[in-house]
């Protein structure tokens, strides 16, 4: 019993996990030379307020990453912490399984055993019917123990049932969750790429721009 209670404590965890990522949201400031030449070519000192306009926008977009990396690392902690609770609920519903499987196997055993020893005493006749009669109240008593237990043991393999498919629901989740990783790991690299890309053009041309 022990152990369905730390499945159950297992299987609700899994239902309170983040079930989704955070979004990515970080548009990277887009730098249009052409548009800015044109409007401030002739005004220099506009023309590179303008530049440092841009900066200000990618200084903001190196912070919303910084922040996102962090994002991601905290939910890929996350995704292992519940890679781990998953297995070890796996683990034991298994081992549950075998117990029970072996606990209902024993006890069925034990009423077969019990039924032969009815037939046998019922078939001694020379025995006198008050020994025969202790000898089959006892044999009911037993009888009826062993169906309770059976019925236990059902009542406990529907509630492991009932845990098994939560945990799968937990599962499907976090493969879900696992491929959302994935991605915002990958659209984070690429906004990073980006933003690396652009910042070196803003850097280039503010340095151009200083002989203007």
């Amino acid at each position: 019993m022990k152990k369905l209670f730390t499945l159950a404590f297992i299987s609700l965890s899994m239902t309170m996990m983040a079930q989704h990522v955070t979004p990515l949201s970080i548009s990277v400031a887009e730098i249009n030379l052409d548009s800015l030449r044109a409007a401030y070519l002739a005004q220099p000192t506009m023309y590179r307020a303008s530049l440092e306009v841009v900066a200000e926008q990618l200084e903001q977009n190196a912070n919303q990453i910084k922040v996102a990396k962090n994002e991601l690392k905290v939910e890929q902690t996350h995704a292992k912490e519940m890679d781990r609770a998953l297995n070890e609920g796996m683990k034991k519903l298994a081992v549950l399984k075998k117990i029970y499987a072996k606990e209902e196997s024993e006890v069925k055993s034990l009423l077969k055993t019990l039924e032969t020893q009815q037939k046998n005493i019922d078939g001694q006749t020379e025995l006198n019917q008050q020994t025969r009669d202790g000898y089959m109240q006892m044999f009911t008593n037993q009888q009826h123990t062993l169906e309770q237990t059976l019925r236990d043991i059902a009542d406990r393999v529907q509630e492991m049932t009932q845990l098994s498919n939560e945990l799968q629901n937990a599962q499907i989740r976090y493969q879900n969750y696992e491929q959302e990783l994935e991605r915002k790991a990958f659209d984070l690299a690429q906004v990073e790429s980006l933003f690396k890309a652009r910042k070196e053009t803003l850097r280039a041309e503010q340095k151009a721009a200083k002989s203007l």
